[in-house]
This record gives structure tokens, C-alpha cells and sequence, in this order.
């Protein structure tokens, strides 16, 4: 007999046994699951199980004749047997007999000429297929629950499945969490038998027709079918979609690891340091292009995103960048935890009028069109963009303190929210905001430090002491300091050697464009993304191109 040594007995085998029998194995998240997959009762393992052999096993001697005898109720017109008709028309029927305990019942029902294609059989009418010789409501209690087990709905791509209350819906959970906090509220979930197919599931309660605070299912399914019209690789897809228990569930392939703001606060994500430096640079330069070309998409589809945010962006594993979702469409936004801050500091400047804020003495003036890099340049560039009141306002933007009906303000916060714009120009300065933290990123520049620098102290109307101040951190209310940000940025790309950061200047050219608190004088995003394009390929010397 072999020695037993600590490691032959102490393997992700026996741990994961060992969770299981204590209870803790649905729990741990460092448990090994993959021993302790569900078995589920698939269509190919039933037909994997229930063989002649099979069969045969489940009873008696003295009933195992009966399977060759022709059917009783056949009358000479067919030739077929019981065991026939357990072959080709009722092994979910036997297996759930079997499970009962009485799967010599299986002639009985065959004379009646029950099938597969009768269940799930209502619990009123169980009853009449005389499972005992005396009518036993525990036996068919049983029955009922059972038969759930053998007629399993699987998801297919494109498919919806409204489960009802006692089926089972065959997906497992994936035990692993993503680095990002915000993407931990959506499990991740795979099929049976397919743990590599892993799949992000988002679930939205579902509401009555008359319920205001919740998606109804009319509205859940509108929604899906407007996600499918807008299909684009940097838009996370919805795979299949099913509802039970009172909740609808998405599926999406799209597994991922960041959002935009915690990838860039980790600095060092795993996936992005394996690359070499030079495909780093390139990868957060070309992700502006893809961003750029999904907003465009969907502008000509005539579609908004309306919220477009660092939180909404995406990054799997691979590095590849996408949406969330679309953030016009109301259900998928159910499920997410509003940052009213982030809300209120990406909007653009038109989302945010107030007319509780005193206005300012000086009209903004649009940005100027080329980088300057001189001190004096850069001193009336900021002059340009007019000077705070004595009380903090600024003209082009406001502190986004909104009004009810009875003349009663409240918060910016409360306001941040409601005031989003749904134009496609509101969309271009919000894009523009994320570029300018990507490049921040790609610069080596700390993003606590951009936050900083663009921050103002300005009077919150919001509040009865008119003296109270807060600290307003977003970029429209701050557009002058985004400019100084931008030289600094520029700045840094000039001393460096790499080739990538030389097409800098020119990005950021764009990007004050993009930044115009006139909406009208911003590009479209069909005209953002051919520029970035034509600066990539021939400023930075990228020649490869997600989309």
C-alpha cells in the first residue's frame, strides 16, 4: 500500500468535498467549484441515461416481461412495445417515476396513453395516473416537484424563457469576483456542462403595468428588442434573456474585469501590464477610436447614449473596451447604483442651466482652435473663457441647482440626474471628458491630481446659509482648468521619445473642440471619429484598428 502523504490527500477534490458536507461550499470563494458542478438533468443526458439497461434495472423480474408485451391499448394496429414507448416517447415520464419510487407505475400510464409531451402535469391532476392503489397526496406531491427536475428550458442565443415558479432554471454560478466593486453586484454565471462560457447576468424586477418605480415586463422586453437593434462590438450584447420569480435577466458575454475609473485607479491592471510598453500606449489610444466610433453608431441610428461615464465603460480581461449597455434605454439602467457626482461632473454644460444662479457678468467665449504651449498664450486663453462673479457663478455653467413647481430648490445632486441631456451634443462633450482621462492615464499623470486642479469652491444655493460653499469637481463648470490640464498634458507628451506621442497635440486640438460650451460648435461624433483616424494613422503611427 502507497504511502499517503499530505499532498496526495489534500487536493481541490477534497476540499471542495469537504465544503460541501460542512456547508460552506456555496459560499467560499476560494473553495474549488469545479468539482462540485450540478448535475442537471439535460436533454442529452437523458439520453445518455435512460437505455434498455437502464430500464430494466428499475424493476422488478417479474415486471421486466411486461416491457416486450405489445401496448394494450394497440388493438393489433401496431406492433409496438412498452419498452418502445418508453424509448421513443416517455423517459422523462419514467425517469421521474423512478425517482419517485414507483416506476413499475410506467404500464399504467402507458395504457393511458400519458407522454412526455403531457408535462409538467398540473398538481389538480396528478391524481389520475393512479401513481398507489389509494390516492396518496404526499406520492403525488412529490411527483409534482420531481418532474421539474426532467424538464429543464436550456438558454439558447437570442432566446427568452419565461421560467415559471417551479422550474429550474439551469445555470451555476461562477465563484469568482471581478477587481472592480461596481461590477460586483452582477453575477456571473455558465451553463450546464459549459463553465468556459461564462456569462455576466443583470436582473431587473418586474413591476405591475401601473407601478412607476419599477420596469413592467412590457417595458423590459421593448428594451431588449431596441439593445438588439443596436448591436456594435463595443456595446456589451445581450446573449439571451429569460424571467422568473418576478424578476427579467440578461445574459451578456461580455465578462467584465474594470470600469474605465477603477482601470485607471489601479494603475497597474494585470491584463494591461503584460503587454510591452508599445502596445500599452497604443491600446489607450485606440480605445478613444473605438468609443468614438460606438457613439457614432449609435448617433446615426438616432440613437443618444446620454451616459457616457467612466462607470458605464467597460475593460474584460483581453483589454477590450465596451459599454455597459446604451444609457437611453430606461431598464438597464434599473439595476445600477447612481453616482449623482459622476452624473453631474460628465455632463455637459446645457444639462446643467439653472436659473436660481445669479448669472455672471461675462459671456464665455469659445476655445481657441489650436494648442498653445507658451505661458502668455496660455494665460489668455484662460482669460477668454470670462471671469467668476463675486459669488462663484460662472455664465457658462451653473451650480445645477433645479426648481419644482412651488418654486423650492434643491440640491445639485438631487437635480443632477434629471437635468442629463439626451442630445447627441451632450454626448461629444461627455466622450470628451473620458478622453481627457484616459490621456491623463497614458501621460502617467495621477487622476487625484486632474480632480484637484479642475476643482472650484462656489456657493451652494441649494442650502439656507447662503454662505454655505461646496467643491464643484466637473468638467463644465471648470472648462477654463480643463485648458491649463491640457497644456500640461501636452507638456509631458513633448518629453517623450516614443512616436505614439507625437499625434498628443493634435488629439487635444480635437478635444477642445469637442469641449465647446456652445453645443453647436462641437463636432458630430462621425467627424471625432474620422479625425482620430487620420491622427492615429498618421500622427501616432498606429496602423491596426479595432473597429
Amino acid at each position: 500500500m502507497a504511502t499517503r502523504t499530505y499532498t496526495s490527500v489534500v487536493t481541490p477534490d477534497t476540499i471542495a468535498l469537504n465544503a460541501l458536507i460542512f456547508g460552506y461550499a456555496g459560499h467560499s470563494l476560494v473553495t474549488p467549484h469545479a468539482p462540485l458542478q450540478q448535475l442537471w438533468w439535460t436533454d442529452e443526458r437523458i439520453q445518455e441515461t435512460v437505455t434498455r439497461e437502464f430500464v430494466i434495472s428499475r424493476l422488478r423480474p417479474n415486471e421486466r416481461n411486461m416491457l416486450l408485451r405489445p401496448l394494450a391499448f394497440g388493438d393489433g394496429l401496431t406492433d409496438d412495445t412498452y419498452l418502445d414507448w418508453i424509448m421513443e416517447k416517455a423517459k422523462r415520464f419514467f425517469l421521474v417515476l423512478a425517482e419517485c419510487g414507483v416506476s413499475d407505475q410506467i404500464f399504467g400510464v402507458i395504457d393511458d396513453s400519458w407522454d412526455d409531451d403531457d408535462l409538467p402535469i398540473p398538481r389538480d391532476t396528478i391524481e389520475r395516473l393512479a401513481l398507489a392503489y389509494e390516492n396518496d397526496e404526499t406520492l403525488n406531491n412529490k411527483f409534482y416537484t420531481t418532474q421539474f427536475q426532467f424538464l429543464l428550458r436550456e438558454l439558447r442565443q437570442g432566446l427568452h424563457i419565461n421560467y415559471a415558479k417551479n422550474e429550474h432554471v439551469p445555470m451555476e454560478d461562477v465563484h469568482r469576483l471581478p477587481p472592480s466593486t461596481t461590477l460586483q453586484r452582477w453575477p456571473r454565471v455558465h451553463r450546464p456542462k459549459r463553465p468556459d462560457e461564462v456569462f455576466v447576468r443583470r436582473g431587473f424586477k418586474l413591476g405591475e403595468e401601473d407601478d412607476t418605480e419599477n420596469v413592467t415586463e412590457t417595458e423590459f422586453h421593448a428594451d431588449i428588442e431596441a439593445a438588439l437593434a443596436l448591436p456594435h462590438e463595443h456595446i456589451a450584447p445581450v446573449w439571451a434573456t429569460y424571467s422568473a420569480k418576478g424578476f427579467g435577466y440578461i445574459l451578456s458575454p461580455f465578462v467584465g474585469e474594470h470600469t474605465l475609473i477603477s482601470f485607471i485607479e489601479h494603475r497597474t491592471p494585470p491584463q494591461y501590464q503584460r503587454l510591452p510598453k508599445c502596445d500599452r500606449q497604443a491600446l489607450l489610444v485606440t480605445w478613444m477610436h473605438c468609443l468614438a466610433s460606438t457613439v457614432a453608431y449609435l448617433h446615426r441610428n438616432g440613437c443618444s447614449h446620454t451616459a457616457i461615464r467612466p462607470s458605464n465603460i467597460i475593460i474584460d480581461s483581453q483589454n477590450n473596451i465596451s459599454f455597459s449597455d446604451i444609457g437611453s434605454i430606461r431598464t438597464f439602467q434599473a439595476d445600477k447604483k447612481q453616482n449623482v457626482e459622476e452624473v453631474y461632473n460628465y455632463g455637459a454644460p446645457e444639462s446643467h442651466i439653472d436659473s436660481h444662479t445669479p448669472s455672471s457678468e461675462n459671456s464665455p467665449v469659445e476655445p481657441p482652435s489650436t494648442p498653445s504651449t507658451s505661458s502668455s498664450a496660455r494665460s489668455r486663453s484662460l482669460s477668454r473663457f470670462g471671469k467668476r462673479s463675486s459669488n462663484g457663478s460662472k455664465s457658462s455653467s451653473s451650480d445645477s441647482i433645479s426648481s419644482t413647481d412651488s418654486g423650492k430648490s434643491r440640491s445639485w445632486k438631487e437635480a443632477a440626474i434629471e437635468n442629463t441631456s439626451s442630445t447627441e451634443k451632450a454626448d461629444i462633450f461627455s466622450l470628451a471628458c473620458v478622453f481627457l482621462d484616459i490621456l491623463t492615464f497614458l501621460l502617467k499623470l495621477k487622476q487625484v491630481d486632474f480632480i484637484k486642479h479642475r476643482s472650484s469652491k462656489i456657493r451652494d444655493y441649494s442650502s439656507k446659509n447662503t454662505k454655505t460653499m461646496r467643491v464643484d469637481s466637473s468638467f463644465h463648470y471648470n472648462v477654463a482648468k480643463l485648458f491649463s490640464w491640457m497644456n500640461s498634458i501636452e507638456d509631458a507628451a513633448l518629453a517623450e521619445k516614443d512616436p505614439i506621442f507625437l499625434g498628443i497635440p493634435h488629439l487635444l486640438r480635437l478635444i477642445r473642440t469637442m469641449l465647446s460650451p456652445n453645443p453647436t460648435l462641437r463636432p458630430s461624433a462621425s467627424a471625432v471619429c474620422t479625425r482620430l483616424y487620420e491622427i492615429m494613422a498618421g500622427c501616432c503611427g498606429i496602423d491596426r484598428f479595432h473597429c
